[in-house]
């Protein structure tokens, strides 16, 4: 055997199993590595020998050495643009007024005319749990169209620039699946709720701003410790990009892109553009490789737009559907057919409900779609049938747990105290036996492996409120798994991807402290220290 390119050794490197069903990890003191894999795995004794002169041999200290995380759901080009531009984010903006401030700084600094755009802002986590209105964007940039997406993206705020500039006025109707919300005399607030977003459209980011924000997305990502990511919103712009840049060995992540199928909610269909030139699941290679087509049914529960059957918390409303369910069936369907399994977001439970409709009907129209693993994104609030329908099918669950550290005060807020408890249900997945990688769906909050594995095993919001009684918490072994070798079976890529086995993807990294010895509340603070990718390291904590 060749010699290895690097050999780590002196440490504690785990590995996840789920053989024989049940999840193992298993521990060893070194790894080898050569040509991006991993080709031994033992005791310091076993391994080290194998070096040779060229071998990097790096000494772990005794860290603990961990898979690099999958984030099964995220929107990378957003994410990116998120960064970018103009963040409202309550870390950075947490007052009305603030968020007045940093609009009016950005317009100083742009022509009369040009768009603002903005991302992140969250009534519930701001000064006297006001949002912007129209009338503050008015203020603001009068002269400049200002859109800005709430940190769920199932709703923007603009101001009466942006109105006129898409010909918008109290005179246009709702479009069917969103809400131009009005003050009460019928004035629009300057608020648009899920697919009213698509009458205010802004110019369509350049190639530039693409590019960019698909670097700045990649090094983020990689400072997390995140080694692969799943985007669920991947236009044919964001894919010619990362294509580009696969090509040109610019990628450092690896991407598995889930095209955005229809028109609507901000984002432009390629579905049948994919379908005609025959793009299917499992196209690529290990670097950029098509995982399916993404659908969509509700909302948010935090912009209280997620299709619920009980009504939120003092009101009457009850969120909707963007479509019915006979609306998707043939299309998911024929996508199905074509070879392009489906991802479908689901919320609340009667859009997993909406889901497992169209999603069954397509497993029995076609017997293999069973062994597709399609998925249920986010499935916030299923029932016990929903959840054998799911065994019975197949169908996975993309559990956005993440949310109820950034998002948990509001969900408590909305729901109550009995729905908050079960939203996200990671044990009774478990238990059902559905593989439910977990998420944080950036940009809705920050891509943070420690914040989403935290909440999946504490069920603590950043505020500090314990959101259930425990029946809900998982260990932090599969909290961990629900970050690698269940988000690796995500992409039918178990057997190279999440797991540090010989013949796996040396996609690993090192932690500042270990998950394993320290309190379940001090989980959402640990750090990484190093990412590498295919035995490449390619972020370092300090570096600059």
């Amino acid at each position: 055997m060749s010699a290895p390119d690097l050999i780590l050794h002196s440490g504690r490197i785990s590995t996840p199993s789920r053989a024989g069903g049940g999840l193992r990890w298993s521990t060893a003191s070194a790894i080898a590595v050569r040509e991006g894999r991993v080709v031994l795995r033992g005791e310091d004794a076993e391994v080290l020998p194998a070096a040779g002169p060229a071998t990097v041999v790096h000494d772990l200290g005794g860290r603990r050495v961990l898979p690099g995380f999958i984030e099964s759901h995220m929107h990378v080009v957003l994410f990116g643009m998120s960064l970018l531009g103009c963040s409202c984010r309550p870390d950075d903006t947490g007052s009305v007024e603030e968020i007045r401030k940093t609009v009016a700084a950005e317009a100083a600094q742009r022509e009369p005319g040009e768009w603002i755009r903005g991302w992140g802002w969250d009534e519930s986590r701001m000064t006297g749990g006001k949002a912007p209105t129209r009338a503050d964007l008015d203020a603001a940039a009068p002269e400049n169209p200002v859109m800005l997406k709430r940190t769920c993206a199932h709703m923007a705020v603009v101001n009466t620039a942006a109105l006129e500039a898409c010909g918008v006025s109290r005179e246009t109707l709702d479009p069917p699946g969103g809400r131009l919300v009005r003050d009460a005399d019928g004035e629009l607030t300057g608020l648009l709720q899920e697919r009213a977003m698509d009458l205010v459209a802004p110019p369509e980011p350049t190639r530039a701003d693409v590019v960019e924000a698909v670097e700045a997305a990649q090094s983020a990502l990689l400072a997390r410790g995140i080694t692969t990511a799943h985007d669920l919103s991947t236009e044919g712009e964001h894919l010619r990009e990362f294509s580009r840049q696969r090509r040109d060995g610019a990628l450092r992540v690896r991407l598995r892109p889930w095209l955005w199928a229809i028109d609507g909610h901000g984002f432009s269909g390629s579905l049948e553009a994919a379908r005609q030139v025959g793009l299917t699941t499992g196209f690529g290679d290990d670097m950029l490789r098509i995982q399916g087509a993404k659908f969509m049914f509700d909302g948010s529960v935090g912009g209280r737009t997620a299709a619920v059957e009980e009504p939120y918390v003092d009101t009457c409303e009850r969120g909707f559907l963007t479509c019915e369910p006979q609306d998707l069936v043939d299309v998911v369907a024929g996508a199905v057919r074509d070879g392009l399994r489906a991802a479908v977001h689901g919320i609340g439970d009667r859009a997993v409900e909406a889901a497992l409709e169209v999603l069954t009907e397509v497993c029995r129209r076609i017997p293999d779609a069973k062994g597709m693993r399609h998925r249920i994104e986010h499935c916030a609030l299923p029932s016990s049938r929903h959840l054998e329908l799911m065994v019975e099918h197949g169908i996975m669950a993309g559990s956005s747990v993440g949310f109820l550290h950034e998002l948990g005060d509001r969900y408590r807020e909305v729901l109550g105290e009995g729905r908050v408890a079960r939203v996200y249900p990671q044990r009774s997945f478990t238990r059902a036996g559905i593989i439910a990688p977990i998420n944080s769906d950036a940009p809705i909050t920050d891509p943070n492996p420690w914040h989403t594995i935290s909440a999946a095993v504490t069920r603590m919001s950043a505020a500090g409120q314990v959101l259930d009684d425990g029946s809900e918490r998982v260990d932090i072994e599969s909290a961990l798994a629900g970050m690698t070798c269940d988000a690796a079976y995500a992409s039918f890529e178990e057997d190279t991807l999440g797991r540090l086995d010989v013949g796996a993807w040396a996609d690993f990294v090192v932690c500042g402290e270990d998950p394993f010895a320290v309190s379940a509340e001090e989980l959402a603070g640990l750090t990484v220290e190093q990412t590498f990718v295919a035995g490449e390291c390619l972020y370092q904590r300090g570096a600059d």
